[in-house]
């Protein structure tokens, strides 16, 4: 019976160090359970914010912007320069950084391919045809930047690849 004993001061000693508070755990379990109260807005921006980020937005628009005037200004074809210029910052970008940033360089290009489309046509704009005008500018846009970063990115492994 040692052997018992001994048992039952160990299980003492144990209930001891550790000093369990019964009353508070069951306070804890009988407390109501919170509701996740957050709205549509909080969690639509959640959500976007996994894949957008606002600073590599900026930056995706400052610098397609300026590279667009700058290319567009040199290139005597219009739109098609400032297409140019679009695909020349995102290959850049994409060649520049690690990070995959295909939606915001997108969106950048759409953004300002449409808007450079709107002000080069200004004249058909005003007559009615600014609507279709902005969608195949901001088409266009879009898919050089995206294409753009593709390709730098497309470089860039290629070039840091072991062999």
């Amino acid at each position: 019976m040692a052997e018992g004993e001994r048992q039952l001061d160990r299980d003492a000693d144990l209930e001891e160090e550790v000093d369990l508070d019964i009353d508070a755990v069951t306070a804890l379990d009988d407390a109501p359970e919170q509701t996740d109260s957050a709205g549509l807005g909080s969690r639509l921006r959640a959500r976007v914010g996994e894949f957008v980020s606002g600073r590599g937005l900026v930056v995706s628009a400052v610098l397609t912007l300026a590279s667009a005037l700058v290319v567009g200004g040199f290139l005597p074809f219009g739109i098609v320069g400032n297409l140019v210029g679009i695909f020349v910052a995102a290959f850049a970008y994409g060649t520049v950084t690690s990070t995959q940033r295909y939606v915001e360089l997108t969106l950048a290009g759409g953004a300002l391919g449409a808007g450079l489309t709107l002000l080069g046509n200004l004249a058909l704009s005003l007559l009615g045809a600014g609507v279709p005008l902005v969608a195949v500018g901001f088409a266009a846009g879009a898919l050089a930047g995206g294409l753009g970063h593709y390709f730098g990115r497309d470089l860039r492994d290629g070039l840091t690849r072991d062999l």
